[in-house]
C-alpha cells in the first residue's frame, strides 16, 4: 500500500502533503458527499464555498447533492457510496475545512473500527451502517471544530476571507515572494506568483493570474486573469485578461 502524497488542486496547497501516517487506502476505500447549502456559490478569495469544501476532499471520489429529508438520508448515501467502505458527509457552507482534518478523521474512524461518527458539522459512516445492519449509536468527535463552522452571515464571511487571505499570503511568502504591507494585499487562491517577486501595499491580484519571477508590483495595481512577465515593474495599472484598462 503506497503512502499518500497528493497535490491539492489549488495553488495555495500545491505543495505535497506528506502525512506521517499511511493514507493511501483513502482513495480506494472512502468517498465524500457534499450537500448543497444556500449561497454555496458565494466567492471567497477566488473560489466558491462549495469549491473550498471539495478541495478538502481532493484525495477521494466526491459527489455533490441536495440534502434529502430524514427518511431518504441513508438511502441516498447508500446509492451514492459507489461500493466504498466509508462515506464522509459534509456541507458546502464549511469552506475553512482542510484536507488533513478529513484524512485524520477517516484514520481515526478506521483505526478504532467505528461505524458512525458525528463531526462538528457532518458525519463519517461505515458503508455497512447505511444498510441498517448495525445497531451501535454514532459517537461525537470534535475534529478541529473551527474548520467546520458554517460561514453564512456577513461577519462570518468577512472573517473567513481574512483567514483564507492570510493562508494564501503565507503560502507565497514561504515560496520566496516579498509582501510589503501584506494586510493591504489581496491574492486569489489560484494566482501563481514566482519567487523573487516584490509586492508593495495596495495590490489586488485575482483569478488565474500569473506573476513571473522578479516582478515588482508597486502600489495601486489591479490584475485579473493576466500574466505579468518576468522582471517587469508595474505601478497603478489595471490589467484584465492581459489588457491594460
Amino acid at each position: 500500500m503506497e503512502t499518500l502524497i497528493e497535490e491539492e488542486k489549488s495553488i495555495i496547497f500545491e505543495q505535497p502533503i506528506i502525512a506521517p501516517k499511511d493514507y493511501g487506502w483513502v482513495r480506494d476505500e472512502a468517498m465524500a458527499v457534499v450537500f448543497h447549502t444556500p449561497g454555496d456559490d458565494l466567492d471567497l478569495c477566488g473560489k466558491s464555498k462549495l469549491e473550498w469544501v471539495e478541495l478538502s476532499c481532493v484525495n477521494m471520489l466526491t459527489k455533490v447533492a441536495d440534502e434529502p429529508n430524514d427518511d431518504e438520508f441513508f438511502g441516498l448515501l447508500k446509492q451514492l457510496s459507489a461500493g466504498k467502505q466509508y462515506v464522509v458527509v459534509l456541507y458546502s457552507d464549511t469552506p475553512l475545512l482542510k484536507q488533513n482534518t478529513i484524512l485524520e478523521a477517516l484514520d481515526y474512524v478506521s483505526s478504532k473500527n467505528l461505524n458512525a461518527v458525528i463531526l462538528p458539522r457532518g458525519f463519517i459512516f461505515k458503508a455497512a451502517y447505511l444498510d441498517g445492519n448495525m445497531i451501535s449509536s454514532p459517537i461525537r468527535k470534535n475534529f478541529a471544530p473551527e474548520q467546520f463552522e458554517s460561514i453564512n452571515s456577513p461577519e462570518q464571511i468577512s472573517r473567513a476571507c481574512e483567514k483564507l487571505w492570510a493562508e494564501i499570503r503565507q503560502f507565497h511568502k514561504d515560496n520566496g515572494v516579498v509582501l510589503k504591507g501584506e494586510n493591504t494585499i489581496f491574492i486569489d487562491a489560484d494566482v501563481v506568483i514566482e519567487s523573487g517577486t516584490i509586492i508593495e501595499p495596495n495590490n489586488i491580484i485575482k483569478g488565474k493570474s500569473t506573476i513571473e519571477q522578479n516582478v515588482i508590483l508597486k502600489s495601486g495595481n489591479y490584475i485579473e486573469d493576466s500574466v505579468v512577465a518576468a522582471g517587469l515593474v508595474l505601478a497603478r495599472k489595471t490589467i484584465i485578461n492581459g489588457e491594460i484598462v
